[in-house]
C-alpha cells in the first residue's frame, strides 16, 4: 500500500515585493515527498530553488508572500498555522541543513550546547539528558571522539566536521522533513562523498522525507529517488 506523503505542495505561487510592486517568483508548483524518499530540486541560479525549499518550511523572508496554493505536512496545511505554532514545528518536524555550516553555527557556544539547546526546546529534555543526546548524535554522524568535539567551538572544526555537526543538529529531533540546501558545495570531493553516504543512511534510518536542492546533476543522480526541474519559477520536468 502506498504511504501518505510527508510533505505536499499543491499549485503553489509565491511573490516578492520590490519597492511598491510584487513580482512573481514561483508559479503553480506542486511537489510530493514520501517517507524515506529523497526528492531532488534542480535548476539554474535564480530559478526559485531556495525560495521553494524555504516555502515548504513556511520560512520565507518578510518581503515574500504565498499568494495561492497549499502546503500539507502529514496532511495539515501549514498556511493556516500561526507563527507561534510554526515555531513549535520548526526544528521539531522541519529541519534545514544549510549550504554554509559555519555561518549557521553560533561561534560563542560549544557544539554540544548548540545541539542540546534544540532537544531541550523541542523535546523537553533536561540539561544532562540533552548533552548526552548531543554526544549520541555526533557519534551517529560518524564524528570521532564525540565527547571531545562536543566541548569544542565551531571555528575549531574543519568544514567537513562543521557540516556533520549541522546534520546532527538537524536530525536531533527526528524531523519529518529535512531540507538540504546545497549542503556539500563548499566541501572537497572526498568529504562530499562521505557526507552524501551519511545523508542516505540517516534519511533511511529516520524514515524521514528529504528535499535535496542542488545545481549538481551528478550529486542529484546519486542521491535522489525523484527530481523536479525548475526554470524561471516553473516546473519544467518532474
Amino acid at each position: 500500500m502506498s504511504e501518505n506523503p510527508v510533505i505536499q505542495a499543491n499549485n503553489l505561487c509565491i511573490d516578492y515585493r520590490l519597492g511598491k510592486h510584487w513580482i512573481n517568483a514561483i508559479r503553480d508548483v506542486s511537489i510530493v515527498i514520501k517517507p524515506s524518499e529523497t526528492h531532488g530540486l534542480v535548476g539554474e541560479s535564480g530559478s526559485g530553488k531556495s525560495t521553494l525549499a524555504l516555502a515548504l518550511m513556511r520560512y520565507l523572508t518578510k518581503n515574500a508572500r504565498i499568494t495561492s496554493g497549499e502546503i500539507l505536512l502529514d496532511g495539515e496545511n501549514l498556511l493556516t498555522k500561526s507563527d507561534a505554532n510554526m515555531r513549535k514545528i520548526w526544528g521539531r518536524d522541519l529541519s534545514l541543513v544549510p549550504q554554509d555550516p559555519l555561518a549557521s553555527l553560533n561561534p560563542s557556544y560549544t557544539i554540544g550546547n548548540q545541539i542540546a539547546e534544540i532537544t531541550q526546546l523541542h523535546q523537553g529534555l533536561s540539561g544532562q539528558e540533552s548533552l548526552r543526546r548531543a554526544v549520541e548524535m555526533l557519534r551517529r554522524v560518524k564524528i570521532a571522539d564525540p565527547e571531545a568535539v562536543a566541548r569544542k567551538y565551531p571555528h575549531q572544526l574543519s568544514g567537513g566536521m562543521q557540516q556533520r555537526v549541522t546534520i546532527a543538529m538537524a536530525l536531533s529531533t527526528q524531523p519529518r522533513l529535512l531540507i538540504l540546501d546545497e549542503p556539500t558545495t563548499a566541501l572537497d570531493v572526498t568529504t562530499q562523498a562521505v557526507i552524501l553516504d551519511l545523508f542516505r543512511d540517516l534519511i533511511r534510518d529516520n524514515h524521514a522525507a528529504a528535499l535535496y536542492v542542488s545545481h549538481d546533476l551528478g550529486v542529484i543522480a546519486q542521491m535522489c529517488d525523484r527530481v523536479t526541474v525548475l526554470y524561471s519559477g516553473e516546473v519544467m520536468a518532474s
